[in-house]
């Protein structure tokens, strides 16, 4: 069975494993993804850059930072979860291989032919905010994003599981595997304008981001008609052809880290955040609108291209010589390329934040007792893991004192399913913890659910 898995993966590319990008804020993360009107300081990187100025309720803070104590991530699909790896390739209680059943086969090809799976994660190796009374905020970050994803069709989950039947002919087009590691230092600044002899708005906070960009690894299917046809003698041929890119990966796809960069480029952020007052006799509205990830990422290390033709034959695919050689041939496509340029995921956010405050709060000042929050989010290219596809989400958070704060959302659209978000601020003054996650069934049911996340972040304030 491994065998042949292994024999069908020289088909699809064979790399080595690759990791994920794209989460920034475990807030908003659990608040359906909503972040644009109603995100905080060090939050607000990536996401708004005109929120970096503003603190949760009364605190006046001047420093805010966190050090390698913010991580994220999201396995994306309609099938692949833990449970669905150990039932039918993991292994028994004597460490032997599951040998699967005609039914296993089946159910793996009807769950996961031409299904996208997606691999993302982000992590933030340090970010810091200095708040200035009259100059308004500066911050720095260095973030790191990865993202990875791979798309089986149905005729190569065939090929795989039941080995190369005589007389068929398999369509390996559809094919498709993508990976991308990067790294940005994030420098960005924000003021609050007061808007004074206006009855309708408070305030306006803006915002900007220079994001210096650097390429860790890339890789990505360029081109695919690959299709495999078999005789009623066995004798296997290839027709078509197959041509994959990448940049930073060394010999024979080995990543090592760190790898040094393999490219530069720039980026850049853009943000507004009206405050209206007394929306209602209880609350306020906060309006925000962000342009982010606008900018390019130039590869300019080991860039190269691999390229099959497609023409082969083999008269036995389980005889490893043949394998071997065919190996070899594709390795011998290897052209090295000049440097290439891809553009940065662009996206447009529009959101609303409503805060709700206590009742006796006539000045509508502090620490509000619950907000909700919409978002709008457009993808204008899919490059580096975007997607033009909009996303929509809705939060709310519930303020229990000053220190416990539970959070719930939804969130759909985009590439990913229909998502109950859950999650939990506590703010114990100096240090402030944020759990949560865009999938309620990653608490709940772990192994079962085929869109695991997670979000883990401590910050650190000094007044």
């Amino acid at each position: 069975m491994k065998k042949l898995i292994s024999a069908a993966a020289i088909f699809f590319f064979i790399i080595g494993s690759l990791n994920s990008q794209v989460l920034y804020d475990v807030r908003g993360l659990s608040m359906g993804n909503t972040s644009v009107a109603n995100s905080y300081e060090l939050d607000a990187f990536n996401q708004n850059p005109a929120n970096i100025v503003f603190q949760r309720g009364n605190n006046n803070s001047k420093v805010y930072f966190n050090i390698f104590t913010t991580f994220q991530f999201l396995n994306n699909s309609d099938y692949l979860s833990l449970n669905f790896y150990n039932d039918y390739f993991g292994e028994d209680a004597s460490g032997n291989a599951f040998v699967l059943t005609e039914a296993d086969k089946q159910n793996i090809v009807n769950s996961a032919s031409d299904q996208k799976t997606t691999f993302t994660a982000s992590a933030k190796i340090f970010s810091v905010i200095y708040n200035h009374p009259y100059a308004g905020s500066f911050g720095i970050s260095l973030d790191d994003r990865v993202i990875a994803d791979f798309t089986p069709s149905k005729d190569f989950l065939d090929l795989g599981l039941y080995g190369n039947l005589p007389n068929r002919v398999y369509d390996l087009s559809q094919n498709k595997v993508n990976g991308y590691w990067t790294r940005q230092l994030n420098l960005s600044y924000a003021k609050i304008l007061n808007i004074k002899n206006n009855n309708l708005i408070e305030s306006i906070s803006v915002g900007g981001s220079v994001k210096p960009q650097f390429g860790i690894y890339y890789f990505e299917t360029t081109k695919n008609t690959l299709t495999i046809q078999t005789s009623a003698q066995n004798i296997f041929q290839s027709t078509g052809e197959s041509e994959f890119q990448y940049s930073g990966i060394e010999e024979d796809f080995n990543i090592k880290f760190p790898s040094g960069n393999a490219g530069f480029g720039l980026g850049f952020d853009a943000g507004v955040n009206l405050v209206f007052k007394k929306f209602s006799g209880n609350g306020k509205l906060n309006i925000g609108l962000a342009l982010a990830d606008v900018g390019f990422l130039n590869w300019t290390k080991n860039n190269a291209r691999y390229f099959n033709d497609g023409n082969f034959i083999l008269t036995d695919i389980t005889n490893k010589e043949q394998v071997d050689s065919l190996i070899d041939k594709i390795k011998l496509t290897k052209t090295p390329v000049p440097e290439f340029r891809t553009s940065l995921p662009t996206t447009v956010r529009f959101g609303a934040t409503y805060r709700i405050y206590s009742p006796g709060n006539k000045k509508l000042t502090g620490l509000e007792i619950a907000s909700v929050s919409f978002d709008y989010i457009q993808g204008i290219t899919d490059k580096l893991g975007g997607t033009t596809k909009p996303r929509f989400g809705l939060g709310a958070e519930f303020n229990a004192g000053n220190v416990v704060s539970p959070r719930a959302g939804v969130s759909f659209g985009g590439d990913e399913n229909t998502l109950v978000s859950l999650g939990l601020g506590i703010d114990t003054g100096p240090v402030i913890i944020d759990l949560g996650t865009n999938n309620i069934t990653s608490i709940f049911n772990p192994k079962g659910t085929s869109n695991l996340s997670a979000g883990f972040n401590i910050k650190y304030k000094i007044n």
